[in-house]
């Protein structure tokens, strides 16, 4: 079940969509240090763990720099599809995580021996 979500082009395109708004509410909140225009910054991405045939879009990472001279702060809004710099997606450390979680409690729950 899990290895057909993360299979699934359709899931990561609306996990974009997703990424896309948050950005655009960054971007329209402008910047926290001063209050400057924000102009796009992201940064390219070799993200691991998604499907095959996604596009490049899908290695873009989202981000914005303040347009005013002497300020240039940055602002990377949070992420569906990323985990920071990691080069996972966070789809699949997310998952691993549960997975992890769910063996540690099958474990717990039903001890080996007798």
């Amino acid at each position: 079940m899990y290895q057909a979500l993360l299979a699934d082009t359709k899931f990561h395109e609306q996990l974009l969509v997703f990424d896309r708004d948050l950005a655009a509410s960054a971007r329209a909140a402008r910047c926290r240090l001063c209050g400057g225009a924000l102009h796009s910054g992201s940064y390219a991405r070799k993200p691991r763990g998604g499907p095959a045939g996604l596009g490049p879009e899908h290695a873009e990472r989202f981000s914005f720099c303040c347009a005013v001279d002497g300020c240039r702060k940055r602002a990377t809004p949070p992420s569906l599809r990323f985990l920071g710099r990691h080069v996972y997606l966070a789809t699949v450390v997310t998952l691993i995580s549960a997975l992890m979680r769910l063996v540690e409690d099958t474990r717990e729950n039903h001890p080996q021996g007798g």
